[in-house]
């Protein structure tokens, strides 16, 4: 190098050091760049470039704290020099001092308003302080002027989604993806927002690129398995879950990941097994407790469940989930002091979002068990308030897709394609609202040793949700039906019927209780005309109300809203009374009132509809150990009783709008409350 020798010639040449500490930097070695120019820099301090470089030298080394005070000297030769506010917002940002930045960074946009670079790290540092309207302009000024920066579309994304904004996240994240295929943490951001969309198989498809674009990924091995979870395809999730245990074996979530797989497997040792294994590897206490008791919950086991809940709560008062979980199932006779230990954690400043959620749950729960229910219903009205803030409901979609099936499964669809799909009667479809007793019916059902209870299998909306893809056409589901040929629907059903044998080769009857798949009985019917479906309908206040004193989470969002989920209720028997009319399978509906009241009456009546012989063990179905996950599972380890019947009469004066979402007339109120 030429001045290597001058350099060494006059080892005080400041402004040789300088070049070469230029050079090496430019060259990726920054420790050199720095042991030169910190040299020129003891030999001349008055030169602005000398510090400004040195700056940017510990930049590049990620050395933020060492290139503050190397800019803040250029900012004392130089005043005027927006480089070095550049470079001091930017180290301030390495700092995590986000208003620092922010207010460097401001200062270089009044003098360079085309700065990229500041526009960008302005947007990062505003969306750290939570200031993401404020950042939004700034990510949307660099993409202008570098609209294929992967980088920028990242950030931008990243900011979209701790915003809320996920739609708009989730097409900045997947342009990121495009532009730089190298770039692992696109897709898994992809993959994490998707999920938060409810859109999981696109999810599983991201975190997937993820993970071969970075195969040591741990993070999104870890994601892609809570998304196969959902999915229920429970083998490929436990797979995940163990690659990314033999990159981190020391991972406690990647234990308590893989013991939920087994949990929802039934496979109740090993998952207890594991969570073991977590807490020994520094798992989050409250978690792993909240964790066993749920599988104790779901063996039936009511008592240990509720003893893991507490210790859950010992280590963590602020768990919401370990809160509501023993509020739903515990049966203290103490609930008055319950409610004090809630409402101290329902005080705390400290709770977050989905925290808060939960805890209003929980008290609301215990203000019922007290008799208190104006007290009940004023937290659960605050419970739902937020999700609904959370979780909005697209109530138009929903009132178009129902008129959308209407129109596209009408009588000729079942005329012309009346040969279709498989003639197998195993599948049986329970199906009605939620809260409306599918529960009880496939316990019943399921305790005949010829029946299978499946739970909620996620197969149907599955198939939906693929269909345009498997018939190769734009248009989507239910439109797409029209392309339905034949073989589709015969391998359709084929491979339905093949994961139902696979869970349970020796019976003669699967039930899959997904409630929702009453927006899919049309699609059932072309696939098993034959199908048997049980509907279950209870009175329509009782159905709206238990929905709506339970926390689904973002499942189920059209519960937040006590107007909306009665047009939503109305949504449901208009579409139950098109199917009944137009589908070819056989439709038994069970009252939930008059099961309750006749049990045996109705218990016969279903395995009769089911073609089996009667079996008294169906009498006795809370006596059967299969496990159960659904928010039913303590009420279907008792015997029936009608104590829910009527119970929207404790809560009469605060249903207004439910009454006229349901285009009721306001009922009688003159009966007493129950």
């Amino acid at each position: 190098m030429l001045l290597s020798p001058v350099v060494a010639a006059e080892p005080r040449n400041h402004g040789a050091l300088h070049l070469l500490g230029v050079i090496a930097r430019e060259r990726g070695d920054s420790q050199r760049a720095i042991d030169l120019l910190r040299a020129a820099v003891r030999l001349n301090r008055g030169v602005a470039a000398y510090h400004g470089n040195l700056g940017n030298a510990y930049l590049m080394s990620e050395q933020f704290a060492a290139a503050v005070p190397c800019y803040r000297q250029v900012l004392v030769l130089e005043p005027g020099s927006h480089l070095a506010r550049f470079g001091l917002g930017t180290a301030f940002l390495g700092q995590q001092n986000f208003a620092a930045a922010a207010a460097e960074l401001e200062k270089v946009l009044q003098s360079d308003p085309n700065h990229v670079d500041a526009h960008a790290n302005l947007g990062t540092a505003l969306s750290e302080l939570g200031r993401h309207d404020a950042a939004a302009p700034h990510f949307e000024s660099a993409l202008r002027l570098r609209p294929d920066n992967a980088i920028l579309h990242f950030k931008y994304g990243l900011s979209l989604k701790s915003k809320g904004d996920l739609e708009a996240a989730c097409r900045h994240l997947a342009r990121a993806a495009v532009l730089d295929p190298t770039l692992a943490d696109a897709p898994y951001q992809v993959g994490v927002v998707l999920r938060a969309l409810g859109r999981l198989e696109e999810a599983a498809c991201a975190l997937q690129n993820a993970i071969d674009c970075r195969p040591t990924m741990v993070a999104a091995l870890y994601e892609r398995g809570q998304v196969l979870n959902l999915l229920q395809d429970f083998e490929a999730a436990a797979g995940c879950f163990e690659r990314g245990l033999a990159l981190d074996p020391r991972g406690p979530l990647l234990y308590q990941g893989l013991a939920r797989t087994r949990h929802l497997q039934g496979r109740f040792s090993e998952a207890r097994d594991l969570v073991a294994k977590a807490l020994t590897r520094d798992g989050d206490a409250a978690d792993c407790h909240t964790m066993i008791g749920l599988i104790h919950q779901s063996e039936g086991h009511f008592d240990e469940a509720a003893a893991a809940y507490r210790r859950a709560i010992a280590a963590r008062p602020t768990h919401g989930q370990a809160q509501l979980c023993l509020a739903l199932i515990s049966k203290t006779d103490l609930p008055a002091e319950r409610i004090r230990e809630l409402e101290r954690v329902r005080a705390m400043d400290s709770l977050d979002l989905e925290q808060r959620t939960s805890i209003e749950y929980a008290v609301a729960q215990e203000y019922d068990k007290l008799g208190d229910h104006d007290a009940a219903f004023a937290r659960y009205k605050a419970a739902n308030d937020l999700r609904k803030a959370q979780y909005p409901f697209d109530d138009r979609g929903s009132e178009d897709l129902a008129d959308r099936l209407i129109a596209t499964f009408g009588r000729h669809t079942f005329a012309d394609k009346a040969r279709f799909g498989s003639l197998s009667q195993r599948p049986v479809f329970i199906v009605g609202m939620i809260r409306s007793g599918t529960t009880l019916v496939e316990q019943i059902v399921a305790s005949h040793p010829r029946v299978h209870g499946h739970g909620e299998l996620d197969h149907i909306r599955q198939i939906v949700s693929a269909l345009p893809g498997r018939l190769k056409v734009p248009e989507p589901y239910p439109e797409c039906i029209a392309a339905l040929d034949g073989a589709t629907a015969v391998a359709l059903a084929r491979e339905q019927l093949a994961r139902l044998e696979r869970d349970a080769p020796d019976v003669e009857r699967s039930a899959d209780k997904l409630p929702h798949n009453f927006e899919r009985l049309g699609m059932i019917a072309l696939l098993f005309p034959k199908a048997r479906i049980i509907h279950c309908m209870r009175d329509p206040i009782d159905t709206c109300l238990s929905a709506y004193f339970h926390d689904f989470g973002s499942d189920n969002r059209f519960t937040s809203d006590m107007k909306m989920l009665g047009r939503f209720y109305c949504r449901y028997q208009r579409l139950m009374t098109h199917w009944k009319a137009v589908i070819p399978n056989p439709v038994l509906d069970v009252p939930y009132e008059s099961l309750v009241a006749d049990q045996e009456g109705w218990s016969r009546k279903l395995i009769e509809f089911l073609d089996l012989p009667w079996d008294d063990r169906c009498l006795a179905f809370y006596a059967n150990e299969r496990p159960v996950y659904t928010y039913s599972l303590w009420q279907v380890r008792q015997p029936i009783y009608a104590s829910s019947i009527q119970r929207w009469r404790r809560y009469a004066k605060h249903l207004g709008p439910l009454i006229d979402g349901l285009g009721l007339a306001r009922p009688d109120l003159a009966q007493p409350p129950l």
